[in-house]
């Protein structure tokens, strides 16, 4: 792993359970990239909508019709994805040990099964119990990691569109500040065996 991949692996991170899935792909059709891109972007809005508290409006501040512009924006993501929802098929992917990043994973489970250095498809994650759709991530293997006896596969992000990779860097920030104040004390890094980037 050169020093530009070691950079993406480092910073904020999430040590989470999600469901996953590996879809292998080539990473070179620009239009199937631009809607898997256009797709995560609505699914990572509408997670922020759920998860974000409320905006306070004081009378002071608030335009008038502002409110109502925050409300149908919300509408019009929620229209959006319960048409993904109906065609979505539901899926049993099993809850994966991950290593969130805003442009990386960390991840070990069946999923992984067979996948080597260099192998490139979309890491699938289901980060939401809400909404139960996927983050589709364009992603490269890019390396691995022996932990404790389990086999761990480095995974970058690739050709994120700017909007995701918005998302991405406040769903890590706001999962991350949640996560420490729930979790202090409660042993995350000795459950995912993940203390510090391994040493390559």
């Amino acid at each position: 792993m050169d020093a530009g991949e070691r950079e993406s692996f480092e910073g904020v991170a999430l040590h989470e359970h999600l469901r996953l899935q590996w879809q292998p792909a080539s990473l070179d059709n620009v239009i199937e990239l631009d809607h898997v891109n256009q797709e995560t972007a609505r699914v990572l809005q509408a997670m922020a909508v759920f998860e974000e508290a409320p905006r306070e409006f004081s009378s002071e501040t608030a335009q008038p019709g502002h409110e109502w512009q925050h409300l149908e924006a919300k509408i019009d993501v929620l229209l959006s994805l319960t048409g993904m929802l109906i065609a979505e098929r539901q899926t049993e992917a099993p809850a994966h040990p991950i290593v969130l990043r805003a442009h990386s994973a960390e991840w070990t489970g069946p999923a992984g099964t067979g996948l080597e250095h260099g192998d490139t498809g979309f890491l699938q994650l289901y980060a939401s119990p809400l909404l139960p759709l996927p983050l589709r991530l364009a992603s490269r293997v890019v390396g691995t990691a022996e932990r404790n006896g389990v086999r761990w596969l480095l995974t970058r992000f690739e050709h994120l569109a700017p909007a995701v990779e918005t998302g991405m860097e406040k769903l890590i920030f706001r999962r991350h500040r949640r996560q420490v104040a729930l979790s202090r004390g409660t042993g995350l890094p000795a459950q995912t065996g993940i203390f510090e980037m391994p040493k390559n």
